[in-house]
């Protein structure tokens, strides 16, 4: 089956696609968020730029000009939520930089504090721990988005850090009885400073095998969104040099871990209001 898609199209109304999907290099690549399975030949679906010889087509007749050019570097998650609000206003080239695999863990029921530092240490660490490990202990969170997971699990926050930096959280740590920080394998190690807290590694960040169908060797970017260290370093050793930051105008951090790692890179990067992608959405707008 041959597919043809105007590259204009919002991504909210393109479908998401389960079968194999070859892409056409006349495709933009944000439509590839939603490619279940992607491969370089012998796909069940051909994904085409243009309209000649196909059997369906997705065709979107307003033109979208003078939009910027936005390298946006994230979990496919978060590509797919953020591009579909806003790429009828930003022309938004994603790279799927990041995917996350659990790790082996266990843990024991000596804590007063549970402290999650992502939504994805949530997830993990509720795939093997049930509620009842919560019992008589207080909960906390960096952030607005994990304290919004675990309120899904049906919990309610004793403290989150109004700024969303581990920092503003360790300091209100530092003198609390029996500390668990449930976070990835690579954390903010300003934790290990303190002898009450006891950090549990529960994920991991890497690279998906995917991220090779993002490259853009000749567009010039207006911005560069990344948020985590991993989404700008993911890139490079996926593709063996730093030539992408080169083209980016002005890059945004979604805040000062990932600021700091990005300048000892040699790349001047700024940061939002508050350390969240709708914020650097607002920002850049």
């Amino acid at each position: 089956m041959r597919i043809g898609v105007s590259n204009n199209l919002p991504l909210k109304y393109f479908p998401y696609l389960e079968d194999s999907v070859r892409a056409l290099k006349n495709v933009h690549r944000k439509f590839l968020l939603k490619c279940k399975t992607l491969q370089r030949k012998d796909a069940n679906i051909v994904l085409s730029g243009g309209f000649s010889g196909v059997d369906i087509s997705f065709q979107f007749d307003k033109r979208l000009k003078n939009r910027p050019k936005i390298l946006f570097s994230a979990n496919r998650e978060d590509l797919i939520g953020y591009i579909s609000m806003y790429d009828s206003e930003l022309d938004i080239y994603p790279v799927d930089s990041l995917d996350f695999r659990g790790i082996d863990f266990v843990v024991d029921d000596n804590y007063c504090w549970v402290v999650f530092v992502s939504k994805r240490a949530v997830d993990f660490f509720f795939n093997k721990v049930n509620s009842r490990f919560f019992c008589s202990k207080r909960i906390a969170a960096v952030g607005s988005k994990t304290a919004q997971r675990l309120s899904e699990y049906g919990f309610k926050m004793d403290y989150v850090p109004e700024d969303f930096y581990a920092d503003s959280l360790i300091e209100f740590l530092k003198d609390k009885e029996r500390v668990l920080v449930v976070a990835p394998v690579k954390y903010n190690k300003a934790f290990d400073e303190l002898k009450n807290i006891k950090v549990l590694p529960v994920y991991e960040n890497i690279i998906p095998a995917t991220i090779s169908y993002y490259k853009y060797e000749n567009v010039e970017f207006d911005f560069g969104l990344f948020t985590s260290p991993s989404a700008f370093w993911h890139i490079k050793e996926a593709f063996g040099s730093f030539d992408f930051a080169k083209r980016i105008k002005k890059i945004v951090a979604i805040g000062k871990t990932t600021k700091n790692y990005i300048e000892s890179c040699g790349f001047e990067a700024h940061i939002p209001q508050q350390a969240t992608i709708a914020d650097m959405f607002k920002y850049i707008k």
